[in-house]
């Protein structure tokens, strides 16, 4: 009687795969946790005071741009009229926090992780991005040509950039059989646990 050959190219559950996956959306909530109490902190003042302001418009005239404290004021002012610090601030608080909690559940091997993950990352897309575009469009009428005008583009490029690798990663153990195997593995073997006692 012959004995089985193992098939070397079954499909075999990796669990590093979405443990990896969780800590990097862990990160990635911390760093809009980060940039959302900066955004909040900016709602809630009314006025910079002088010394934040001249820390800011600093660099850009060293470089030669002449802007002043006055200027930066009526910018930060037009912001928190049309609530762009308000809209993105809470945009990415609340993705931030549904980040947080996919990847706890990704990190525990349920696929419900992965589903809360990319409702936050899409949260933080749209809302970052239209509170990018108020920033911006302020900057554009308040700072010029300055520097700090494509410092706030960046700055939304960056937030797309970030929400959707976020929402591409907590994607991945969903659409991945090698995943999708651990997840069912893990899973199973919690409700015969269960069942048992």
């Amino acid at each position: 009687m012959s004995e089985e050959i193992p098939d070397m190219y079954a499909i075999r559950p990796d669990r590093k795969g979405p443990k990896t996956i969780a800590i990097l959306l862990m990160l990635g909530a911390l760093f809009f946790g980060v940039l959302a109490y900066t955004d909040l902190t900016n709602a809630n003042s009314e006025e910079l005071s002088q010394a934040q302001i001249e820390t800011l418009i600093n660099v850009p005239n060293q470089q030669g741009e002449n802007l002043s404290v006055e200027q930066y004021q009526d910018f930060h002012q037009e912001i928190n009229e049309a609530d762009g610090y308000l809209i993105r601030g809470a945009a990415l608080g609340i993705g931030s926090v549904f980040v947080f909690i996919g990847s706890i559940f990704l990190f525990a091997m349920k696929p419900i992780g992965g589903k809360i993950a990319i409702g936050g990352a899409g949260v933080s897309f749209v809302g970052g991005i239209y509170g990018c575009t108020i920033i911006y469009d302020a900057a554009k009428e308040h700072l010029l040509e300055s520097m700090l005008v494509q410092t706030h583009e960046i700055t939304g490029y960056l937030c797309g950039v970030c929400s959707f690798l976020c929402g591409a990663m907590a994607l991945l153990p969903l659409i991945n059989a090698r995943a999708k195997l651990a997840f069912a593995e893990a899973n199973s073997v919690q409700l015969v646990h269960e069942e048992s006692e």
